[in-house]
């Protein structure tokens, strides 16, 4: 009877030791996942800041403004200054002149850099193209898989770089990764999906200020195969005919915001009341120039950050008048079959998937340069 007991409570014991860690692992998770509980002690201001703002914009846009939707306006000497009802842009009129005042200051630590892939880090010099992955920090997998892949070149006019949020549970194993390849850009924001602003934010941030030599950014999501190849050759072709100055992508026209409150793209019609979107490039796979991206960055400092990257880049060029370029080369659908005349294809299922059709396409196709 007393063996029995033992035997009993060692079992209870296991269990309950299990179940503890279980549960633990759980609460992490969970507080890595719900955006409402993800404060960082190390920047509880700035994320604060961020969530007080529900990453979206207001119906007029945030850094569009008029007598109409403000709270006060006072003319004082021929200067007319207009306070917006959130207290979050100020414009202020002198002599019909229109001096705009930023709403919006993007201020996050690094935590990773890459090495000797541009100059301001160790390269000899800037490539002439630099390819820019927007990841999920959990998909180790996937970037694993690009650098064996698509990414994975000898030329020297090619870089890749590694773009994540933060995530306390990967914080070991982003270290690793980082050691071993050198190519993670990390900041302090919470890696979600409703961060993707902050990460093309981060990305255009570091390009512009560590690479700005570079020829051409692609700027790409880690789920994507791309004709590495096709790519440079078309971007050899636009640099020697002096296009020095684009932005290419599969661009939307008249696409409609999501009422559905199930949607993943859910917007209300008070925080945007237009029927439809400003044209788009769909975020995934784009290329842009340094020029570009500066002017974008300019913008992005009158612009509350809202949770659809790619929408928010298609309202920054709407007010900055940047044309978008159509390239239907850059396909939304994942076709390895077809990377013969396509720039990327979006949605491979697993890493091993990408790896086996890399196999099976990448001599057939000529995709490595």
């Amino acid at each position: 009877m007393c063996r029995k007991l033992r035997k009993l409570s060692m079992t209870l014991f296991k269990t309950v030791s299990i179940l503890s860690i279980i549960c633990i692992l759980v609460n992490l998770s969970s507080n890595s996942s719900q955006q409402s509980k993800l404060v960082k002690s190390f920047d509880k201001e700035s994320y604060a800041r961020l969530y007080a703002d529900n990453f979206r914009v207001n119906s007029n846009l945030s850094h569009m403004v008029s007598l109409a939707n403000t709270s006060s306006a006072v003319v004082k000497n021929n200067t007319t200054t207009v306070l917006v009802e959130n207290h979050t842009t100020k414009v202020a009129v002198i002599n019909n002149t229109t001096k705009r005042t930023p709403i919006y200051e993007y201020s996050f630590s690094y935590l990773h850099v890459p090495v000797q892939v541009c100059k301001s880090n160790g390269a000899k010099f800037d490539p002439f193209l630099l390819f820019v992955v927007k990841s999920d920090v959990n998909q180790i997998a996937h970037r694993e898989a690009i650098r064996k892949t698509w990414g994975n070149t000898s030329n020297p006019g090619i870089k890749l770089v590694f773009i994540l949020g933060y995530s306390p549970l990967m914080k070991p194993f982003i270290q690793m990764e980082s050691n071993m390849y050198k190519d993670i850009i990390q900041q302090d924001f919470v890696d979600a999906y409703q961060n993707n602003t902050l990460k093309t934010i981060m990305a255009f941030s570091w390009v512009s200020t560590h690479c700005s030599d570079a020829k051409y950014i692609f700027f790409v999501d880690d789920d994507y195969i791309v004709n590495t190849k096709y790519i440079w050759d078309h971007l050899n072709r636009l640099y020697r005919a002096k296009k020095r100055s684009v932005f290419l992508g599969h661009v939307w026209k008249n696409a409609k915001p999501s009422r559905n409150a199930k949607s993943k793209w859910f917007i209300t019609k008070g925080e945007f009341k237009d029927d439809f979107w400003p044209p788009y490039a769909s975020g995934g796979s784009l290329v842009l120039t340094i020029d570009i991206i500066d002017k974008l960055l300019t913008q992005f400092k009158f612009m509350k950050p809202m949770f659809i990257d790619d929408v928010y880049i298609g309202l920054a060029c709407k007010e900055l008048k940047i044309s978008l370029t159509q390239e239907k080369r850059f396909w939304r659908y994942y076709q390895p079959g077809k990377m013969n005349y396509l720039f990327s294809s979006h949605g491979f299922t697993s890493p091993r998937q990408l790896i086996e059709d890399w196999k099976k396409y990448h001599i057939q196709y000529d995709m490595v340069v």
